[in-house]
């Protein structure tokens, strides 16, 4: 296996001396993918993505930002798979934005874009060349709070996705082992950033990926660990619940109900391994950046008999985002998909309360997405030691893994203990909002 000499750019913004210029360094790392052609590798601020046009003008690639959005479009919807080497697992989908980059920026304003371009050797009338996207990748910041009270930088990788463009039947780009060189990017900007941990969701339980993730992780001096998670499906016309839907409160823009909202989340999720919403403007930052770009998404409680918090969370209506496209669906997945239930997915976090209060949350939310806004289905995460497992075990039960890459292994010991339940169980973050 030879190992390749390869480089990106690692853009901060534009240059504050001259606005008309971009700051940027150039990171050289070590690759073993069996790509021949170069590749124009580059990490840049969300926020640069209104003015990309100028970024590829500089790296002398076509300057069209229509094209470019195009191209993130078509490399984001590559089908993301649940199903391991076994063929174990329900689902395999295709996500589609109604909107390129709105959609994406709603959701982490702070996030670090990463691209993997393949350049061409057309050129237009200024000698930019074209190029072929191969592959896309949000890097997050998940700053958090450990059992001891120390505040640690993260990242949290978000949409992984490679190309599957073919040429002549053949895929040009996949079984090149570049998903390795994506994942020496990821960690070299983890050193660059002086990060010490980073977490991600890996949609196919594939044991190349993972050796891959073992390799490049022990290779930049860092270990990598593992975690089984699921993701339940629930159409709504069995789950909800109309008694239950008039029980509920909408306090979205409840000032008061959302501080005791917020003081039942931390006392619950203090004890979790990388809980991000370590302060009430942390969590009211990313509540009022969804709610704001999303109408329909809402905050509802169930109170109790005197009108106080119950039980309550946060249900995101990723339908006005997005919609997902099961690919090749067998049995039960069949009637969804020629329903269209994936065209909009409730997706509810976040949640408090008794599990039986919790129970009668999700049915009456449920009712209400399913009348007032026709979502047909509902998706909820879920992990060992999570309390409300029986509440949101559903029709399908998709199962998928998290994993963890570190290289302080003494702290994030220290922090899997303080987050175990009774039973045992390493109690991570399961429920950010993402998409």
């Amino acid at each position: 296996m030879s190992i390749k000499k390869r480089h990106y750019y690692f853009i901060e913004g534009k240059d504050p001396n001259d606005p008309s210029q971009l700051k940027y360094i150039r990171r050289d790392v070590e690759c073993d993918d069996a790509f021949d052609g170069d590749l124009v590798m580059m990490a840049f601020p969300i926020g640069l993505m209104k003015e990309i046009s100028s970024v590829l003008s500089h790296f002398h690639l076509r300057n069209d930002a229509d094209f470019f959005y195009s191209e993130c479009r078509e490399v984001v919807s590559v089908p993301e798979k649940h199903i391991n080497e076994k063929g174990e697992g329900n689902i395999t989908f295709q996500s589609y934005f109604h909107k390129f980059p709105e959609s994406v920026q709603y959701f982490f304003d702070d996030a670090i874009v990463v691209v993997l371009l393949h350049p061409q050797e057309s050129t237009d009338a200024n000698g930019n060349h074209d190029y072929n996207m191969i592959g896309y990748i949000h890097v997050n910041h998940i700053d958090f709070k450990d059992h001891t009270g120390e505040v640690h930088k993260g990242y949290y990788y978000n949409i992984l996705r490679l190309s599957e463009r073919k040429v002549n039947g053949k895929a040009i780009y996949r079984r090149k082992r570049i998903f390795t060189t994506m994942f020496s990017v990821l960690l070299d900007i983890s050193i660059l950033q002086d990060m010490h941990f980073s977490y991600a969701s890996m949609g196919r339980e594939n044991q190349a990926i993972t050796d891959a993730l073992k390799m490049n992780s022990a290779k930049h001096g860092k270990f990598c660990e593992t975690f089984p998670m699921y993701t339940n499906s629930h159409p709504n016309l069995l789950l909800g619940s109309s008694g239950a839907s008039k029980k509920l409160v909408d306090i979205s823009h409840n000032t008061e109900a959302l501080h005791q909202f917020y003081l039942k989340i931390k006392e619950t999720r203090d004890p979790l391994v990388f809980n991000q919403m370590h302060t009430e403007e942390r969590f009211l930052n990313m509540l009022n950046r969804i709610l704001k770009s999303s109408p329909t998404s809402k905050v509802y409680m169930l109170p109790d008999e005197n009108g106080n918090l119950l039980a309550a969370g946060f249900f995101v209506n990723w339908g006005d985002y997005m919609h997902l496209k099961l690919q090749n669906p067998t049995g039960i997945l069949k009637m969804i998909d020629s329903l269209k239930f994936t065209e909009k997915l409730l997706v509810p976090m976040l949640f408090v309360g008794p599990p039986d209060s919790v129970k009668k949350l999700i049915k009456g939310a449920a009712y209400i997405y399913r009348k007032q806004h026709k979502v047909q289905l509902t998706m909820l995460n879920s992990a060992p030691g999570d309390p409300y497992t029986k509440v949101k075990k559903g029709l399908i039960q998709d199962p998928y893994l998290h994993f963890v890459i570190y290289d302080r292994p003494e702290t994030y010991q220290a922090m899997k203990e303080h987050s175990k339940d009774a039973e045992g169980n390493v109690r991570l973050f399961i429920e950010v909002p993402m998409l």
